[in-house]
């Protein structure tokens, strides 16, 4: 007997933001995201990743998710940090391509389409990652004090960790869903410097992993704070101690 079940189609694009704090912005930022994801033929869907915000940003995510079945919503119950956000939204994801998409959209949404290739329309790399610091790159009203920030922090990552990468932490990454699938159950820092950690498992899996330049516009707000950069350092430091005598794939679990 044929069976009467309609078999969902499957899932092209997730995007993931995660989210802590975000009831000022968030709705304008998924109205802007599903506008333009409506005028693609992919199938698609949102996760939102509440960080245990104390705002109401899982009320308005909540109101807007009843109206399209698309946006969907993991809770914590209290503030992890982005990098366990990031996580549990790529686990949780059923896309063949996974979006990282930080809440503002510093990055305009269309830009997601520099992450494709023209030739093919799927991602250049396993790993692609937005990138504020190639020649096609372009950085609007950013505070030379975080811009020098971020460069010293890059200069770090390449002394103790790997080279070949300009921008680890810009806010915008695609995924393939094998290389999420491998890469986040390994992941261990919950901080803003997860961005790093998973771009060296990825390497030490055999993934490719490459950049390409977005247009990037400072954002007043942002969640980044001294502490949690300050703390990005002596995480890359715990990780180059950790993974020091793993040399091989298998080393890596």
């Amino acid at each position: 007997m044929a069976s009467n079940v309609k078999k969902l189609p499957n899932v092209f694009l997730s995007i993931i933001i995660p989210a802590y704090n975000e009831a000022s912005t968030i709705s304008t930022s998924l109205s802007t995201i599903v506008s333009y994801l409506q005028k693609k033929s992919w199938f698609w869907e949102i996760i939102v990743v509440d960080d245990g915000s104390v705002d109401e940003t899982v009320q308005k995510v909540s109101e807007i998710a009843l109206l399209n079945d698309n946006i969907k919503m993991c809770i914590s119950s209290s503030n992890q940090g982005k990098g366990d956000a990031v996580k549990k939204g790529m686990l949780f994801a059923k896309g063949e391509w996974r979006f990282l998409c930080d809440a503002d959209l510093s990055m305009p949404i269309s830009n997601i389409e520099r992450f494709f290739s023209d030739r093919d329309h799927i991602p250049y790399y396993d790993l692609t990652l937005g990138s504020r610091e190639l020649p096609a790159s372009k950085r609007y009203n950013e505070p030379w004090q975080r811009h020098m920030f971020g460069r010293l922090f890059n200069i770090f990552v390449k002394l103790f960790m790997f080279r070949g990468i300009e921008d680890t932490q810009c806010g915008f990454k695609m995924f393939s869903a094998d290389s999420s699938k491998a890469i986040f159950p390994l992941l261990s820092l919950k901080g803003f410097a997860f961005d790093v950690e998973a771009i060296f498992i990825a390497n030490k899996l055999g993934f490719s992993v490459g950049e390409v330049g977005i247009e990037w516009h400072h954002r007043s707000g942002s969640k980044v704070r001294f502490t949690s950069g300050t703390k990005a350092f002596f995480d890359v430091i715990s990780l180059r101690v950790r993974y020091l005598f793993r040399k091989h794939k298998s080393d890596i679990k």
